[in-house]
């Protein structure tokens, strides 16, 4: 019976890295094809592959020159649809979902830990101590079953946040079109051909959220970094040297201070979620158990995602590139903290006051 449930979720874990892993092997062995290549060696698009599929797990490469830890937010979404495809047929093997979701996951980081070994080629190689945990993790999220109905002010913050990065990518979108001459040259200069450039579009899709995430922190008036001794904000634009991508070509080049005071915007952000938690709640510690659960869940997932949207681009003049995360994670706690004294505290004190008047 266990060693039955055990050949099943090694099966189902196997079938779920071949998801992921053949259709990257394909594209690999088809840009290897279509480049012209004069070595008949196909064991480099394979291992291009290996590093595709563990990048999409957000996990470090190690590369001659520095490092990649810059990492596309959006590929990670295909992965973790592969893992759900396996998922029931694993729960109906075992009797307990909690340990089926666990020996799932432990099949799957290991097959993605052998991946990371047998891939280590000409000094390109992932990180094999965060390879297993990257992947263990972003299994048992996958696998994992929310509770909507006792996480509404989560899910609400998260629907609200989705929302403002929206913005901020259309916001992105727009820079884009205004330095279109600009653009045009890059992609002039890069002239990778008709696959290279589906290639290149495709990858700068893949880095969206990221992009979009560094242009919120931008309009905000919290700023990011690219390179080494960066500053992007309102009021200070300073760059060294920028790799040829279409995407630089919308990096701000001004100043616009009137943007210095736009972080105040993430006070408002935090009241409209605190209007929602308080709706038919009134009693103020039960709302303030609330804010702080939910809460702490939602700075959890903010934090992760600016962390792993930002890092080194290749070489060390490239780091960081994106959000300094503890420093955007710092202004929305402290816009938090102050919309929580706005709309929970200081209605409860006026009541209690004019109650005892």
């Amino acid at each position: 019976m266990i060693a039955g449930a055990l050949g099943v979720s090694f099966r189902q874990a196997l079938r779920s890295v071949s998801l992921t892993l053949f259709p990257l092997a394909f594209i690999s062995l088809f840009t290897w094809a279509s480049a012209g290549s004069t070595s008949g060696n196909t064991s480099d698009p394979v291992r291009a592959s290996a590093w595709l599929f563990l990048g999409a797990h957000l996990i470090p490469l190690a590369v001659p020159s520095g490092k990649l830890t810059v990492l596309p937010l959006l590929a990670v979404i295909y992965p973790m649809w592969a893992i759900r495809r396996g998922v029931p047929t694993v729960e109906a093997a075992f009797s307990k979902i909690n340990g089926a979701r666990l020996v799932y996951s432990f099949w799957y980081a290991s097959l993605c830990e052998l991946l990371a070994l047998i891939s280590i080629h000409n000094g390109i190689s992932a990180n094999l101590y965060l390879t297993p945990i990257m992947t263990f993790l972003i299994a048992m999220i996958a696998t994992l079953k929310f509770d909507r109905r006792h996480n509404r002010t989560f899910y609400f913050s998260l629907y609200l946040f989705s929302i403002v990065l929206g913005f901020a990518a259309l916001a992105f979108a727009f820079s884009l079109y205004s330095h279109w001459s600009d653009l045009k040259s890059i992609s002039i200069v890069l002239s990778g051909g008709v696959v290279g450039g589906i290639l290149l579009t495709l990858l700068q899709l893949l880095y969206l959220p990221n992009i979009a995430l560094a242009t919120l922190s931008y309009l905000t008036g919290i700023g990011f970094s690219f390179g080494s001794h960066s500053t992007i904000n309102a009021s200070h634009v300073v760059l060294g040297q920028v790799p040829a991508l279409p995407f630089v070509s919308a990096l701000p080049t001004g100043i616009h201070k009137e943007l210095s005071y736009t972080v105040g915007l993430w006070g408002l952000f935090f009241i409209l979620i605190f209007v929602f938690t308080r709706r038919g709640e009134k009693s103020i510690l039960r709302l303030t158990r609330i804010a702080t659960s939910q809460g702490i869940k939602f700075f959890l997932v903010v934090a992760a995602v600016s962390y792993f949207s930002a890092g080194e681009l290749l070489t060390s003049n490239l780091n960081p590139v994106g959000v300094i995360w503890w420093r955007f994670v710092a202004y929305l706690a402290a816009a938090f903290f102050c919309a929580a004294i706005v709309v929970l505290y200081i209605p409860a004190l006026v009541r209690r006051v004019l109650h005892h008047g």
